[in-house]
């Protein structure tokens, strides 16, 4: 089987294509890596839990606003 002598164009058509699905590996890597330290998080770590205010609280707020 004869190797096909490829323009320049051609060549930087293969070339352009490489880099794209490189990139697109990386970026699939550092999106996993991303995901993965999320999920070493705890809710409470990143989002502050609602304080829940008793009855008394309730009714001064009512009664204020």
């Amino acid at each position: 089987m004869e190797k096909k002598i490829l323009t320049r164009e051609e060549q930087v058509i293969d070339w352009l294509k490489n880099e794209i699905e490189k990139d697109n590996k990386e970026l699939d890597k550092e999106k996993k890596n991303l995901i993965d330290s999320l999920k070493n998080f705890k809710k409470e770590d990143l989002i502050e839990p609602k304080k829940k205010l008793n009855l008394w609280q309730k009714i001064k707020k009512t009664l204020l606003t």
